[in-house]
């Protein structure tokens, strides 16, 4: 396991991925819950592990399926320099994955997601390369599609239709992610771009503008699926805080349209997960507080 740590203090960091589980499971447990506080428990911190596992091991398959790009985009990485041994990661993920399906083989929708991600991903890298690039984003996070599901088979209710929208409300939070904090300036716009530059990145096919535009639509139908499962389920708080961070999200896609920057761009790498994290921390609050509340 020395190679998973290594890998994970490189490029999945604790300080960050350890709250981003806890909050988007907590957040995501399905309204109607009547399971005693014992068995909540269990099954809250089991859908937590599997979440911060699942995105770890997506993260090391991404990995190990892109070390030879990354020899050139990335030569200091411990999977190219081989200070992360690729043939150890790759066993201890199979055997994370096996641990996983054992820890579910009560709850046999639990054990067909994971097997239905894990053929799904398989696929993935193998089909993928022959994708178009912008199109890739869909696909490579579909996990965060399933992940309201999947919390809802953990806690014996999968299929909610709050789960359908947060799937939505994920889904496109993440993908917007994708695009918005990799904006590179058009050529035209600034001199950061290489004139050798190989055509592999969103700006160098859509331009800066174009991918800024697609951020913003993608942001926008996240923010409308957030709206919604709001407006059905009466969370005031939710929407309110989802709507303070669209207005703020909105006027930068707007700047980076107006004017695109790396420096602006990058921003969004921090904000394209506070876009879904803070609504969702509000909820867990208000869910606490209105607990609290019932006598």
């Amino acid at each position: 396991m020395m190679h998973v740590w290594r890998f994970i203090q490189e490029r999945y960091p604790l300080f960050i991925t350890i709250p981003l589980c806890i909050i988007v499971t907590l957040s995501l447990i399905p309204s109607i819950d009547t399971g005693k506080y014992h068995n909540h428990l269990l099954l809250t911190s089991l859908a937590v592990l599997t979440t911060w596992l699942g995105l770890l091991l997506l993260r090391a398959a991404d990995d190990l399926h892109s070390i030879q790009a990354d020899r050139d985009k990335s030569p200091h990485r411990g999977l190219v320099t081989g200070y992360i041994q690729a043939s150890a990661l790759r066993r201890n993920c199979i055997l994370i994955l096996v641990l996983l399906i054992f820890l579910h083989v009560q709850n046999w929708i639990g054990v067909v997601i994971l097997c239905v991600l894990t053929v799904y991903y398989w696929l993935w890298f193998k089909l993928s390369p022959r994708l178009p690039i912008l199109l890739r984003p869909f696909g490579s996070n579909f996990i965060f599609a399933i992940i309201p599901f999947y919390i809802g088979a953990v806690h014996k209710i999968p299929w909610q239709v709050e789960s359908l929208y947060f799937a939505g409300f994920l889904y496109f939070a993440v993908i917007a992610h994708e695009y918005a904090h990799n904006i590179q300036p058009d050529r035209g716009d600034e001199h950061e771009l290489e004139p050798t530059s190989t055509p592999l990145t969103y700006t160098q096919i859509i331009g800066a503008r174009g991918t800024a535009l697609l951020a913003g639509l993608l942001f926008a139908s996240s923010f409308i699926c957030g709206a919604i499962m709001a407006s059905i389920m009466k969370e005031g708080a939710f929407l309110i805080a989802l709507i303070i961070h669209m207005l703020v999200n909105t006027y930068l896609i707007g700047m980076l349209i107006y004017q695109p920057s790396s420096k602006l761009s990058r921003k969004f790498y921090v904000l394209g997960f506070t876009f879904f994290i803070i609504p969702l921390s509000v909820r867990i609050i208000v869910r606490a507080i209105n607990t609290i509340n019932i006598p």
